[in-house]
């Protein structure tokens, strides 16, 4: 029913988009969950920075992070449908996104990954722009500027400076200006950010953080403690990724070459948020949104290529319900 819906792009789907939103997340407006523990104001100052803005209402923060998802699935689809990547005139990515970030309690909260995947998704949309472009050095800029700003909110960002490098080798771009110029975009918000620790003498401080942070780097423990429901969903999940990575590989050969590199673009996208999952540390359960953004590129694929349509809008209303249903008991303790 869900797919059937949202298969066209009128201002009734927009409505049932928000709809479904606020049922997702209507949990988190019940029971709002405090802010991100133990945050490094200076790793994250972004993040540290907006919550001090916020102040100490947990409702506020959640009524931000909801406008940030609605905001992030809405420039999920545009970015989709823009590319080819999926038809025209549909919102099954923004349907697909919204269910998959909002799928546990863990992750309807303002915490850093939050805004940092919603950037990523502007640095994909830049990276898709590359490959057609003669000169795409605002494009690549761009790409790099926003990766920075992605990690004054969610440091373990940085690391995605390789997924971009990954990029330039498969769109066969091996000029040197234009594997520094994401660099010079990367560092330009670090600057003006250093300038201002530089002034008010806080420059050792911030040294420090990052090199404590390097120095612990390490692959965190693999201990979840979860309800059963929830790992029922990340197996839905996981099944429909893997299901959708299957039929997606049969038809990649059909493609002209720029959609076969702007999907392999968003393969290796998976990768890299797959391997900075192991080094993730506290935010093991936030940074599932990060490999969660290629996954629902996958899938919205899928949902909009099938015809037959009957299991699978029955398996996946049935994870959506059961996502609502978790989130909700979730707030009110029952689970």
């Amino acid at each position: 029913m869900l797919i059937r819906i949202f298969r066209k792009s009128y201002l009734l789907q927009y409505f049932f988009l928000l709809l479904l939103g606020i049922l997702l997340w209507l949990g988190a407006f019940i029971k709002p969950i405090s802010f991100e523990p133990n945050i490094n104001e200076f790793l994250n100052p972004g993040y540290f920075w907006t919550i001090s803005l916020i102040g100490n209402s947990g409702l506020l923060a959640n009524v931000i992070a909801f406008i940030i998802i609605i905001a992030g699935a809405l420039l999920f689809n545009y970015t989709l449908t823009k590319n080819d990547l999926v038809p025209k005139n549909t919102l099954i990515p923004s349907m697909v996104y919204l269910v998959l970030m909002s799928h546990s309690p863990n992750l309807l909260y303002f915490h850093p990954v939050l805004v940092s995947g919603l950037l990523i998704i502007i640095v994909l949309y830049y990276i898709f722009q590359v490959y057609t472009e003669e000169e795409a050095f605002p494009q690549i800029f761009n790409a790099g500027f926003m990766l920075g700003i992605a990690s004054l909110f969610y440091f373990p960002s940085i690391y995605f400076i390789l997924f971009l490098w990954i990029t330039f080798i498969l769109y066969r771009l091996f000029k040197w200006r234009e594997w520094l110029i994401p660099v010079f975009g990367f560092l330009t918000p670090y600057i003006l950010l250093f300038t201002y620790y530089f002034w008010f003498n806080k420059l050792d401080v911030v040294l420090s953080a990052y090199s404590d942070y390097f120095s612990h780097l390490a692959i965190f423990d693999f201990t979840f403690d979860y309800p059963v429901i929830n790992y029922i969903i990340i197996l839905f999940i996981i099944l429909f990724m893997f299901w959708s990575l299957f039929l997606l590989s049969a038809e990649i050969p059909e493609k002209i070459i720029s959609i076969r590199k702007r999907y392999w673009t968003v393969f290796w996208l998976f990768i890299m948020a797959l391997l900075t999952y192991l080094f993730c540390q506290s935010f093991y359960s936030s940074h599932q949104i990060l490999i969660l953004i290629p996954g629902a590129i996958f899938i919205s694929y899928t949902f909009s290529i099938v015809r037959k349509l009957i299991w699978i809008e029955i398996i996946f209303g049935v994870m959506t319900f059961m996502i609502i249903v978790n989130n909700l008991l979730s707030a009110l303790h029952i689970l």
